[in-house]
């Protein structure tokens, strides 16, 4: 539609969309996971190092270190030396107004955290909250279009190495072991070393990679944790520390394999989803449909911190009803220190947190998501005549197709494939998986192209007409006059003919909505405006359509329709409600925000980059 209001944005792009040149009808979505999102492991390597301080650093990652420039997304472990103040390391997608915090640091305290980033045009920015640092940045692999790539599988956490680590390197089979197949590419580990006899480095590679880079940091006598994707080679990756030894735990809890029936990654704004006073009882957050992440996701990407412990403990954010041997994170009395994790969702979409002893504060960010790929995007997407010919997503859960072109007397050429592409979505939303919208209209008499004069629909048939006759004004020169008897008449002319002269076949399949907007044509007489409204609605139902509901925001209803009374037909009606450009994040949050009418909000729209454009994304609200 044409809603362009102000909302701030990072540009991120739906890893899963793919394009479509809507010219015929679309063949039913396929189950196999798309090429976008996919994982590809690289040998591990420093892709930066430098000074960080509370200022943005610009970073470019991609085109680098076997990551190609258009990757969407990076994982990456960055590690702090020589801080100069207590605060946090934060990576973020380019231009994200976000500061996710990877990891918390005291001063002078070495210390590492692992992430996923997002990129935008293949660059990252990164701070540190407060002084300054050395920041160095270890990548292990990028997301982004591939046809060799891999898709994630997550696991229930399973212990794959419980002993002591030295300088030489450990070899650790991983392949055939704890769920993770012979053909995986890489796996994702949550290991922790426990209460070192000195400081020092923990390396995680892959078997026979005797890279320099930092997995987990950790200080004499102090229990750290940290999560890392490392890839196989010959099934295994090894363990090694900079110097000594130490016991080392480590849980696979996933794994990339160049399957078709596993889950791509989407990168997300990072949203913080949940701060939770946490017990030793575990506390359930629900991710999946709010916080950026749709209701079909598989497993989210969290950044989880603790803080403000009353006793020092292990913090645990696993998937709901799992355990892991190997603990988020471990903290002492009052530290704040956090860890990232790929939390799988099962039915629910939550997660659980808990903390060993005392209570503590635990905050959830959410910085992306997993999706499988029959499933679909879990949002909808709309589209109308200046989509004709072009590439659109296919991802979609659910379409909604304008049945008008430019103004609301005209037929949008490419219904009919549109329709097409829409009845080919994914489904599984409260949404019907095929909608139309057609557009509100009241030019007035003195306006109009064709003006009513008489309560007759276009089929010749009397309309039963609340607001009385409509009939022309009598003199010399009979003329058209806008009454509500004529702007009612005029709603039910363009609504009929939008159900039945513009190729909709059986129009009461469909949930109809009415595109209200200030771009429109309307009076400055918000009474005539909502009468002729009515007379859609009205013309709607006689055409045996019976799900109704109206798309604008609150500014340009108000603005056509005025305060509409109690009594009118209108207010029932649900509401879908315009954010203009925006994130998914923010089109969940806009579900709790103000209704047009008394009916509920079903669904919420935001403008989203879509390659070198723009496409309207749909968020269902139950």
């Amino acid at each position: 539609m044409r809603f362009r209001t102000a909302i701030a944005s990072i540009g991120t792009v739906l890893a899963v969309t793919a394009g479509l040149l809507v010219v015929a009808p679309v063949a039913p979505a396929s189950a196999a996971a798309p090429t976008t999102g996919r994982f590809t492991p690289v040998a591990p390597a420093r892709a930066w190092s430098g000074t960080a301080t509370s200022k943005l650093t610009t970073v470019t990652l991609g085109g680098r270190n076997g990551i190609p420039s258009n990757a969407t997304a990076v994982v990456l472990t960055a590690t702090v030396t020589s801080p100069s103040a207590a605060a946090y390391v934060s990576v973020a997608p380019f231009g994200s107004t976000a500061s996710p915090a990877i990891q918390n640091f005291a001063r002078a305290q070495p210390i590492s955290g692992t992430t996923t980033v997002g990129l935008t045009s293949g660059k990252a920015q990164v701070k540190v909250s407060a002084g300054k640092a050395t920041v160095a940045l270890d990548v292990a692999g990028w997301y982004g279009t591939s046809a060799t790539g891999s898709t994630y599988t997550p696991l229930a956490p399973t212990n794959v190495l419980n002993g002591t680590v030295t300088t030489g390197a450990k070899r650790i089979v991983v392949a055939g072991k704890a769920g993770v197949p012979s053909n995986a590419t890489a796996v994702v580990l949550q290991a922790d070393v426990s209460r070192p006899a000195t400081s020092g480095r923990l390396r995680l590679t892959p078997y026979g990679n005797n890279a320099g880079v930092v997995s987990l940091m950790y200080s004499k006598g102090t229990t750290v944790a940290n999560t890392t994707t490392v890839r196989l080679s010959g099934g295994a990756v090894q363990a090694k520390v900079s110097s000594g030894s130490a016991r080392v735990l480590a849980d696979v809890v996933g794994y990339y394999a160049p399957n078709a029936n596993g889950s791509v990654f989407v990168s997300a704004h990072p949203v913080r989803a949940a701060t939770v006073a946490a017990g030793t009882t575990a506390t359930k957050v629900t991710v999946a449909g709010t916080a950026g992440v749709p209701r079909n996701a598989t497993a989210a990407v969290i950044n989880a911190k603790v803080g403000g412990g009353s006793v020092g403990g292990s913090l645990r954010v696993v998937g709901a009803g799992l355990a892991s041997s190997v603990p988020t994170q471990i903290y002492a009395k009052g530290q704040t220190i956090g860890n990232a994790l790929i939390a799988p969702l099962a039915s629910g979409g939550q997660v659980q947190a808990k903390v060993s002893a005392g209570r503590a504060t635990v905050y959830v960010d959410v910085v992306g998501y997993f999706l499988n790929g029959n499933s679909g995007s879990g949002t909808g997407v709309d589209v109308s005549y200046p989509q004709c010919g072009k590439s659109v997503p296919t991802d979609q859960s659910f379409g909604i197709v304008g049945v008008n072109s430019s103004l609301g007397n005209t037929t949008n050429p490419c219904l009919q494939q549109q329709l097409s592409w829409a009845a080919a979505s994914a489904g599984g939303t409260a949404q019907p998986k095929t909608q139309v919208y057609a557009l509100f209209a009241n030019p007035g008499a003195a306006a109009a192209s064709v003006w009513p004069t008489s309560n007759a629909a276009p089929n010749g048939q009397s309309v039963t007409n609340p607001y009385g006759t409509c009939t022309v004004q009598s003199g010399a020169k009979p003329t058209w006059k806008t009454t509500s008897a004529c702007s009612y008449m005029y709603g039910y002319a363009r609504a009929y003919e939008a159900a039945n002269t513009r190729g909709v076949a059986n129009p009461g399949q469909y949930r109809w909505w009415l595109d209200v907007e200030t771009g429109l044509s309307h009076l400055s007489d918000t009474g005539q405006n909502r009468v002729a409204l009515e007379g859609m609605v009205a013309a709607l139902k006689s055409s045996g359509v019976t799900q109704i509901g109206v798309y604008s925001t609150s500014y340009q209803f108000r603005t056509i329709m005025g305060t509409v009374p109690t009594a009118s037909p209108l207010r029932p009606l649900p509401s879908w409600i315009a954010i203009g450009d925006g994130r998914l994040d923010q089109a969940q949050a806009a579900c709790s925000g103000a209704r047009l009418l008394g009916g509920p909000i079903a669904m919420t729209q935001y403008k989203t980059p879509f390659g070198s454009t723009e496409i309207d994304r749909n968020w269902s609200c139950s």
